[in-house]
This record gives structure tokens, sequence and C-alpha cells, in this order.
């Protein structure tokens, strides 16, 4: 067994007397020629006092190493200890693999069993195991490996079959036939279950995330939709009432309630013209609903009826409700707001309907002060665009102004009176 190797692994087994050492200083000098120079006791027992395997240069991989390492540390038994020894070439300076074995037992001394795997050959020394349970031992380990299995599995067969706590050992360690293996492929349906896991967390999650902008589409079309009716039921209103709070005996009340609906409906158009934040847009609904009030009190007022009682507005989108705080915590300056996303922007306006446009052509005749706006959405448009599909670059038509505002923009005051 050679005491050079190319590269800092651990398992440089140091059997070489100093002249062989000398000889062979290149990392490439190994083969049957030599093997009878390498298997010698005395270095072999060094190693195996500090590791339980040692091999010959070339006999065993690292990770076979590293698996017969873990294995054989498993069958340490306080009945005696066990040691392997690989070897790359068959037994040359000794009678038999056997009696190898036995030489570096009695090197190592008291209580214990060495393995010795040669080419084509199994030897085991023990002073803990009966000579029917060696050869046992060795015929299991020699049949493991003829039926392919590798130094780690042969070794636990060799130990399942010998005396005290190493056979019990033996039947709790799992073999590279099954720990590798099995491990390996333990391996695979874990990560292939966390791939799968991942996976359903992915398409859950961009469900859940689809779902959420779904339920916020409908409640932003919802909440245009309801504008929208609000604006033409006013603006029907200023028109119905326009010619009917000029007749004679009409009550005062009557004329000033239809001029405060009136200058709450273009003051209402000129926020919704300009809102493009859904706190904007929230603002803009009351003042629309107390126009609608004001025109419903003008009518009942020139009909001889009692003002109806101001309604209560209703809030524009769904208001989200979050549990209080169990604990009590020290009162802290507020937070300042997060910043709103920028409401929609369509090129023509959703809020200005065919009965708004003429109410506010009618009233601009009187002298009153309108609001310059985008060019008008018909209906067709507004019910694709208020379900989120985009409205058409050339919807729109005249009436409310002849300018243009592009998504998302900002701008005021573009249009024609």
């Amino acid at each position: 067994m050679s005491g050079r190797r190319c590269g800092p692994r651990r398992t440089a087994l140091r059997w070489l007397p100093a002249l062989a050492l000398a000889a062979t200083a290149g990392c490439g000098v190994a083969g049957a020629s030599v093997a009878s120079v390498f298997q010698q006791v005395e270095p072999a027992a060094e190693d195996l006092r500090n590791h339980d395997v040692t091999f010959e240069e070339g006999a065993l991989s690292d990770r076979t190493l590293e698996q017969l390492d873990s294995t054989t540390a498993d069958l340490q038994s306080s009945d005696g200890y066990l040691k392997v020894i690989v070897l790359s070439s068959s037994v040359q300076s000794y009678d038999d693999t056997r009696d190898f074995a036995d030489a570096v037992r009695t090197e190592l001394g008291g209580r214990g069993r060495v393995i010795v795997f040669a080419v084509n050959d199994v030897g085991i020394a023990s002073n803990v195991d009966s000579r029917s349970q060696i050869i046992a031992a060795e015929n299991a380990a020699s049949d493991a490996l003829n039926d392919g299995a590798s130094y780690a599995t042969a070794t636990v067969a060799a130990a399942r079959n010998l005396a005290g706590g190493v056979s019990s050992l033996a039947n709790d360690v799992n073999s590279d036939a099954v720990g590798t293996s099995g491990a390996g492929m333990l391996l695979v349906v874990l990560a292939i279950f966390a791939v799968g896991v991942l996976g359903l967390m992915w398409w859950a999650s961009r469900r859940m995330r689809k779902g959420a902008e779904a339920a916020e589409a409908r409640d932003i079309g919802a909440a245009e939709t309801k504008v929208r009716e609000a604006v033409d039921r006013v603006a029907n209103g200023v028109l119905d009432l326009a010619d009917r709070v000029e007749q004679p005996g009409v009550p005062a009340e009557a004329k000033a309630a239809f001029a405060d609906g009136a200058q709450l409906f273009t003051e209402t158009q000129e926020m919704l013209e300009n809102a493009d934040t859904r706190p904007e847009l929230e603002a803009a609904y009351p003042k629309i609903v107390d126009a609608e009030w004001k025109l419903d009190t003008a009518r009942a007022r020139i009909e001889g009826q009692p003002a109806p009682a101001r309604p209560e507005v209703e809030p524009l989108f769904p208001k989200v409700v979050t549990p209080a705080p169990v604990e009590t915590v020290p009162a802290q300056a507020p937070a300042a707001p997060p910043e709103q996303p920028h409401y929609r922007q369509p090129e023509s306006s959703p809020w200005l309907t065919t009965a708004a446009m003429a109410a506010m052509a009618l009233l601009s005749k009187r002298g009153m002060s309108i609001p310059r706006t985008r060019p008008a959405m018909d209906d067709g448009v507004f019910g694709s665009w208020s379900i989120g599909l985009p409205p058409s670059p050339s919807a729109g038509g005249g009436g409310g102004g002849g300018g243009s505002r592009g998504m998302g923009s900002r701008r005021r005051g573009m249009g024609s009176r």
C-alpha cells in the first residue's frame, strides 16, 4: 500500500519502509509488482489505530471510502473493535489473506477483528469470534462482493455473522446497497416533493393574486358605474328643472336649491376630470349625491311638497375591516398614509354622458362657468372600460370639449369650453 498520494486525501497509508519510500517518491508508482513491499503489518496497524479503515493506493474511490468509513464506525462495539483493510492486489507476503489479517490484528493488540479485502479473497482475523463464525462471515462478505455489492455492504454482511454486539449493530446498520441507493432514491423523492410543493405554492399564490386582482377590478368597475349613473341622473335633473324654476310663482327656496344643485354638478364634473386616484374619486362622489338631493329639493318645492331628507352617502368602495389589536401599545404619531396608486385615465371622459353634455351646454348659455373636459365616452365603451378592457382610442364624441389626455396624465385644462 502506498503512502504517497497526489492530493490532500486523508487516506494516505504509510506502509512503505524508508528505502521503498525514497524509491517511489513520485505519485505514479503502483501495481502488483511492488504490492508485496507495500503490504507491511506495522504501518497498517499504525494507521488503523487512528482510523477504522486503511487501504492500498488505488483500492478505493473517495465516495467508496466515505461509505466504508461511516459503516465501519457504526459497527464499533464494546466487545471489541472492527477494522477494515482494502488491498488493490492479492496478498503476496503471507500465505493467505486471513494470515495477513491475523498479523495486523496481533500488532494492534486488544480484543477485536480485522477484515482484509484483497483481490478475489476475503480474510478475517478475530480473538472474539469462533472459527465457524469467522468462516461464515468471510463467506457472507465474499458472496456480497460477488453479487456486485460494495465494501460497505460486504462489511455489514460479515459483521452479521460474527458474535456479540457487532452482529446486533450490523442488523441496525444500513449497508450502501440500501443506504446509498435508498438514500439517493429518498433524496430524489424529497427533491420531487419539494419541487411539487413549491410549484403548488406558486400556483396557489398566482391564483390568489389573480383572484384579488379580479375582485379589485370588480370593485372599481362597480364604483365607476355608480358614479356615472349618479352624474347622469343629476344632469337629467338639471335639464328637467332648468325651465321650470323660471316659471312665475316658483318659491325662492326651489330656485336656490336648483342653483346649488347645478353648481355642485359642474364642480363635480371638474373634480372627476382631475381625479386619478381612488381617494379623489371617493371625494367627488358625495358631491354628486348632494347635487342630486338639491335638485330633488327644488322639484319637491316646485310641486308644493316638503323637501326630502338629506341622504346618507354610502361608501363608494367596500371598506376593509381590520380586527382591533389585542395588546395595548403606547400612543404613537400616526404613520404617513401610503401613496395611493394613480387612477386609470382613459383618453375619453367616463363621466361625460349625453345628458351631462347637454346640461353643461345649457348652463354655459345661462352664464354659468363649466369645466373643460375630455371627449365623451359612450355607454358601450364605458361598459367595456369599467370591467377592465381598454377603451377604443377613437371613442367619444363632441360636446364636452375637443382636447384629450394621455393614459395616466394629470394635465389640466385641455379642451374647449
